[in-house]
């Protein structure tokens, strides 16, 4: 018999056993004593039953009780009802009593403590584990993939992506699985949770973080929560590897798009009510109903704030592992995270987190909180921060691929005691892991079996029953325990749906920012019978390496059909035949020289020109997701013979070619690994200087900056509408051109909609969007500012006189000045 079983069966015998004691001592007891577990259930359908089975359409069974849970189950799949005070609960462990953890009238909190004790160590590893999966989605099968992996345990999946799979799949994909799990007799039931993050294509369409911020208010940030919420859980979505909340102090840093901006105070309260919105559960008046049928949990990410990166180099690859703090605000950056500890709502407290991958460094060189340790590894910020001092005591998973290519400070250490590592600095999970199936659980059981040899059995099992039950609460907080099944009615009608679609519209459009308008050439729309003739570029995109790969393109700015609402449209040509670098098939690719220009005649005679363009993009060998440290096809296997030949470059923030040779740039790195060199016959460990002074950065599309110069040049009047991910250097062209709007993107959508931006120029929507960045007056004070410290740039005055500064915007009739700037 299998070990489950043998579990089960003994407490069986036990409480039959100890059963008239019991109810001896019940007979002498007071009578409102909370009544000992497990119970003995009453015939099903017997007494005064409050509960009725409904046959669902998609092939699962709804049970409702009256005034309270709803649960949901497989008849098919072996998992029993039990009955109880007349309320139907589902036998989870196949027991026929009803446990502590069955017993949907507790809270989520006992019911994940006591479930603990009925999962075996090997169950625990595989919930540990947090793939990306490698299961082929599909509406009819399981495949051996996903069968295997839920036979190991594996409760937390990545769901099916956006866009790819439609509704019914994705609905009878969820109830294949949670019945598969029903169906297996080793393991107690725990539905499957799916995790994801930030999700485009079959969601309604928001701002990104950044752009949520740039609205400069937290309700907007709440509804978001609230609506995407609501569609997550139509999907059966459950759990958000997310939401960011790094401080964005380093302006050159690539995930700025993600965070909620620079400073500490609106960051803390948008990630707060964007949380509070994801977490919580609301009636149709808006009422907070704390956990519920609409709630996902939130990974507060990452921890404790990856922002402060130097040199703006990212921490998934090996020349991006450290985060310093010259300026001595390593706590500041803990401030939002901090902040979601206490929500305003009735969930309380955001309920998990991710860590980030960076070692940090103090001003003085030495490490944060003394080890040379990524944070996954780090018992100084995980245990004892975030954990003992700040008393936080949600899920941890660790940010992805740690284990690899992201194992800074511990690549000594062999894979097991890797693990080991991270589950005794206070982590609960293992992000990207399990992949491998039977393979990662046998490392996971090696680093268990290290770690009792270590710490003794005692420890251990403590420190894998209190990672396991924290993973727990995001099962049964949310409800998935007592119904992980899903409708697809409801999938249909409320993912991405009209109204959600309208409310992220208008969140769009309040998060643009108009930096400059001289002569009001952008002003409320007055009743005009002709179409103003308007000139709008093809603009060059060149293809991109790395992760992911995009080919180049030329495409107009808008597109045409909807700009051709507002104007009457002139834009440029293509060539029939390519002349770029030939592809994988040995076909010429696009070139900027493709692109045949409207003559500046025709361009002439517009009214205006807008040229929509992105910022700066960096095309430095910095950020390529796990392929080590350049942009290569291949995993970096061997780091020294990396080190040998990588050249640390600089970060510009401008599109000319721009030289890091200020006084102001660090000619010895504070960040950098201890490198063994041998010094009179002794081996010494020296830091390896990651000084980029005397280099000269690479910008990719520095064409851009050229487009809207020859264009200034051919027309009278130019506005430039830009998609922002980073702060920039306005000099170069700001006082070529009448005006200039920001966006900030969508939520994982790219760019920001086309109609938002056009529904401003022509006047029918006043902008009301504040920067959430500065943006520098140059090169020179990017590289005096300080990596962690907030709003310390010297920021650009434009040819208006005014000051691109944290929290400027124009409307209709100047400078912004409301409740807002007055707040932040």
């Amino acid at each position: 018999m299998k070990l489950f079983k043998d579990i089960t069966l003994l407490k069986k015998i036990l409480f039959n056993l100890i059963l008239p004691v019991g109810l001896v001592a019940l007979l002498f007891s007071c009578g409102n004593k909370a009544r000992a577990y497990p119970i003995e259930p009453d015939p099903l359908g017997s007494g005064n039953v409050k509960w009725a089975e409904t046959q669902m359409p998609d092939g699962w069974t709804k049970v409702a009780n009256e005034d309270g849970a709803t649960l949901g189950y497989s008849k098919n799949s072996g998992l029993a009802l039990i009955q109880v005070d007349g309320y139907a609960f589902k036998d989870l462990n196949r027991n026929n009593l009803l446990d502590q953890f069955e017993d949907w009238r507790q809270d989520f909190e006992t019911r994940a403590k006591t479930m603990v004790d009925d999962i075996s160590i090997r169950q625990m590893m595989g919930m540990k584990m947090n793939p990306f999966g490698s299961w082929t989605v599909s509406a009819d099968t399981l495949d051996i993939v996903i069968k295997s992996s839920l036979g190991l345990g594996y409760r937390q999946l990545r769901a099916p992506r956006g866009g790819r799979d439609d509704a019914r799949t994705k609905v009878n994909w969820n109830n294949m699985v949670q019945e598969y799990i029903e169906a297996l007799d080793t393991f107690a039931c725990i539905p499957a949770v799916w995790i994801d993050d930030p999700r485009s294509g079959d969601v309604s369409n928001w701002p990104s973080n950044l752009g949520l911020a740039a609205t400069f208010d937290p309700e907007i940030g709440a509804q978001y929560g609230r609506m995407m919420s609501e569609e997550w859980r139509a999907m059966g979505i459950s759990m958000q590897v997310a939401t960011q909340m790094d401080l964005a102090t380093e302006p050159r840093w690539k995930r700025i798009p993600g965070t909620f901006g620079e400073d500490p105070a609106l960051s803390m309260d948008m990630a707060r009510a964007v949380i509070n919105g994801w977490q919580s559960t609301y009636d149709e008046e808006g009422n907070d109903l704390g956990w519920g049928k609409h709630s996902v949990n939130n990974q507060m990410k990452h921890f404790p704030g990856d922002g402060a990166a130097e040199g703006g180099r990212e921490s998934h690859t090996r020349d991006g592992a450290y985060n310093v703090f010259p300026g001595g605000q390593f706590f500041t950056h803990t401030l939002p995270f901090i902040a979601c500890m206490d929500l305003p709502g009735k969930t309380k407290a955001v309920t998990a987190a991710m860590t980030n991958y960076s070692i940090g460094i103090e001003a003085d060189g030495s490490p944060v909180g003394g080890d040379r340790l990524g944070t996954s590894y780090n018992p100084y910020k995980i245990n004892q921060l975030l954990r003992e001092k700040y008393d936080w005591d949600g899920y941890i998973l660790t940010d992805f691929g740690i284990l690899t290519s992201k194992n800074y400070g511990v690549e000594d250490l062999t894979l097991a005691e890797r693990l080991l590592a991270t589950l005794e600095s206070g982590c609960d999970a293992f992000g990207g892991e399990g992949g491998e199936g039977q393979k990662d659980i046998d490392l996971a059981m090696e680093a268990y079996e290290h770690g009792v040899a270590k710490l003794g059995e005692p420890a251990m099992m403590e420190i894998m029953k209190k990672s396991t039950e924290r993973i727990l609460r995001t099962h049964f907080n949310i409800g998935i325990v007592d119904n992980p099944y899903l409708n697809l009615e409801v999938t249909e009608t409320v993912a991405n749906s009209t109204e959600h679609n309208d409310a992220g519209h208008q969140a769009h459009i309040k998060s643009i920012v108009m930096l400059k308008n001289s002569d009001g050439i952008i002003r409320k729309a007055s009743a005009e019978s002709v179409k103003p003739r308007v000139y709008i570029p093809r603009v060059f995109v060149p293809a991109t390496g790395g992760f992911r790969r995009t080919p180049a393109s030329a495409n107009p700015g808008f597109d045409l059909e909807i700009a051709g609402e507002y104007y009457d449209l002139l834009t440029d040509g293509l060539a029939e035949t390519y002349t770029g670098p030939a592809d994988s098939e040995g076909n010429p690719t696009l070139s900027e020289e493709d692109i045949l220009r409207a003559s500046e005649e025709e361009i002439a005679k517009c009214d205006f020109a807008i040229v929509r363009i992105s910022n700066p993009k960096n095309g430095n060998p910095t950020f390529t997701e796990s392929r080590g440290m350049r942009d290569t096809e291949q995993l970096s296997i061997n780091v020294e013979e990396e080190r040998k030949t990588f050249k640390y470059l600089p970060i510009s923030l401008q599109y000319r070619p721009y030289t890091a040779n200020s006084e102001f740039v660090r000619k010895e790195s504070l960040g950098g690994d201890m490198i063994g060199v041998i010094e009179n016959d002794t081996m010494q460990l020296i830091k390896e200087n990651r000084s980029y002074f005397g280099k000269t950065g690479i910008i990719k599309n520095e064409s851009h900056l050229d487009l809207v110069l020859k264009t200034a040049a051919a027309v009278e009047k130019v506005i430039v509408v830009l998609d922002m991910s980073n702060p920039m250097v306005f000099s170069e062209f700001e006082s070529e051109v009448d005006a200039i709007l920001v966006g900030f993107g969508g939520n994982r959508a790219g760019t920001l909609p086309d109609k938002a931006f056009l529904e401003v120029i022509a006047g029918q929507v006043e902008p009301s969007g504040l920067l959430p960045l500065q943006m520098p007056a140059n090169m020179e004070t990017v590289e005096r500012q300080f990596e962690d410290v907030p709003r310390d740039m010297k920021c650009h005055v434009d040819s208006d006189g005014n000051t691109y500064d944290f929290a400027f915007g124009l409307n209709w009739s100047g400078v912004i000045k409301d409740n807002r700037t007055e707040k932040y």
